[in-house]
C-alpha cells in the first residue's frame, strides 16, 4: 500500500480489482461522480448489469485490529449510518449526469443519471460480527422500492467471489429479503446464511443465523458435495472470464496483414464498442451456464494439446438461452486470415442447422489468443440454401449429449 494512499482508498481499489474478474471489469465502476453544487462521489462502486445497477457504499477502517469489541461496534454503527446516508442520497430521483473514470474504458458517462438500481449495499469492515438491530430506525432496508442490504466488507467480497456472476449475486440478494429483519441488520456473520442458501437454493424458512447454523451442521455431507462442485464451476467459469478480460485489450498489430474486407469487421482501434457486446453475453450467464460453456471450451482446446496443426470444434446450447447457439473451436497452425474468413460461414451454418437466431463463435488460436464473434444485435437471421448445406456439413456429424450440472 502506497504511503500517500489511505487504507480506505486502498480497500476501494482492492474491491474494484477483485470484482472486476468475475463481473468483468468493463461493468465495474469505482467512485462514480456527479455535480451537485460541487463535485461529489455518488457511491464507492457501481456495478452495471443489463441496464440495471448494484450500488455499493463501502467503509473501511484504517486499522481494523486496533479497536476493542465495544469501540469496534460503535465504529461499525457509525460507518453503517454514513454508508446508508450516502445510498439514500444517491437513490433520490435525479437526472443529473454521472460519470466515472474507468481504468480501461476511460471516462464513461451516464448522461441521465444512475441506471435503475436493483440493490443498494452498505459494506463495512469488521473482523467480528456486529448486531445493528438496536439502531433499526437509522438503518432502513429499502428506499423507494430499492432493497438495501448490510454486509461486512469481507463477507460481501466472499459471497461475490463464490457466486462469480451478477445474475447469481442478484438472486442471492433477492433471497436475503426473506430473512427476519434482525438477521438483515447483523454484519460479519454471513457464512451460515450463505451455506443455508447453497443447500436449499433459497432463504425462505430460515429464521436467522443460529437456525442456519443448525441446518447446515445437519447436512454437512451434502454441503461438502456442493462446495466440491463449486470448485469445478469456478474453474470452468474462469476460462470464460479470461476470454472476457482478453476482449478488452488487443494488440496494436492485430489488423496488420489482413485484407480490408476482413479488417472491416473489427472496430477502429480508438472506437471500440463491439467487444462490450461480447462481454455482455458472457456477463449475463448464471454460474452453472458459464461453467458448462467453459467446460466445453476447455474440452475442445484439450483435443489439440501437443499438436502443431489441426482444427476441431464443438457446439453448446443452454436451456436458459433458447435463442443462442455457441460454437467453440481450437486451431493450431491455421493462418489467421483463413480462419477469419471461415467464421461467418460457420456462424451462419450453425444458426441454420440448429434453428437459432443468435450465435457466438469462440476460437482458441494456437493457444496464444482468441477470435470471438457474435451475431449483430436485433438482426433477424433467414437461412439460405447455402447456409443449410454448410450447417449439415459442419454440424450434422457432431454427437449430441446432455450435460446436466447439479445446482444448489
Amino acid at each position: 500500500m502506497a504511503l500517500s494512499q489511505s487504507r480506505t482508498q486502498w480497500a476501494e481499489r482492492q474491491a474494484e480489482e477483485l470484482l472486476s474478474a468475475p463481473f468483468i471489469s468493463e461493468f465495474v465502476f469505482r467512485s462514480p461522480q456527479m455535480i451537485d453544487a460541487s463535485q461529489k462521489e455518488v457511491a464507492d462502486l457501481l456495478i452495471v448489469h443489463k441496464g440495471n445497477g448494484l450500488l455499493v457504499s463501502q467503509k473501511a477502517q484504517e486499522d481494523p485490529e486496533s479497536r476493542s469489541d465495544s469501540k469496534n461496534e460503535l465504529w461499525v454503527l457509525k460507518a453503517a449510518r454514513k454508508g446508508v446516508s450516502q445510498l439514500l442520497g444517491a437513490l433520490r430521483p435525479s437526472s443529473k449526469p454521472i460519470w466515472c473514470e474507468h481504468p480501461r474504458r476511460g471516462r464513461v458517462d451516464f448522461p441521465a443519471g444512475l441506471p435503475p438500481i436493483a440493490h443498494g449495499l452498505v459494506t463495512v469492515e469488521t473482523l467480528r460480527p456486529v448486531d445493528l438491530q438496536h439502531a433499526a430506525e437509522d438503518l432502513p432496508l429499502s428506499k423507494d422500492g430499492v432493497a438495501i442490504a448490510y454486509f461486512s466488507l469481507s463477507d460481501f467480497l466472499n459471497v461475490a467471489l463464490q457466486l462469480r456472476t451478477l445474475p447469481e449475486l442478484m438472486r442471492y440478494l433477492d433471497a436475503r429479503r426473506e430473512l427476519p429483519e434482525a438477521a438483515l441488520r447483523s454484519v460479519g456473520d454471513e457464512l451460515a446464511l450463505f451455506e443455508f442458501y447453497l443447500l436449499h437454493g433459497t432463504l425462505a424458512g430460515c429464521l436467522g443465523h443460529n437456525h442456519a447454523r443448525v441446518s447446515v451442521q445437519a447436512a454437512e455431507g451434502e454441503l461438502n458435495g456442493i462446495l466440491e462442485r463449486f470448485e469445478e464451476y469456478r474453474l470452468c467459469s474462469g476460462l470464460l472470464e479470461h476470454v472476457a478480460d482478453s476482449l478488452a485489450t488487443r494488440s496494436v498489430t492485430c489488423l496488420d496483414g489482413l485484407m480490408p474486407n476482413l479488417a472491416a469487421h473489427f472496430d477502429p482501434p480508438h472506437q471500440r464498442q463491439n467487444y462490450l457486446l461480447m462481454q455482455e453475453v458472457l456477463a449475463d450467464l448464471p454460474l452453472l451456464d458459464r461453467a458448462a460453456l467453459g467446460k466445453q471450451f476447455a474440452d475442445v482446446t484439450a483435443r489439440l494439446k501437443g499438436r502443431t496443426e489441426g482444427y476441431c470444434q464443438a457446439t453448446a446450447h443452454l436451456d436458459s438461452r433458447p435463442d443462442w447457439i455457441f460454437v467453440f473451436g481450437s486451431s493450431r497452425g491455421w493462418a489467421r486470415d483463413g480462419m477469419l474468413r471461415s467464421i461467418e460461414p460457420v456462424m451462419r451454418g450453425a444458426l441454420a442447422h440448429y434453428r437459432k437466431q443468435k450465435c457466438m463463435v469462440l476460437i482458441d488460436r494456437d493457444g496464444e489468443g482468441y477470435e470471438v464473434a457474435i451475431t449483430r444485435p436485433g438482426e433477424v437471421f433467414i437461412p439460405t440454401a447455402e447456409d443449410l448445406l454448410n450447417g449439415r456439413k459442419l454440424f450434422a456429424g457432431l454427437a449430441m449429449k446432455s450435460v446436466p450440472l447439479e445446482g444448489f
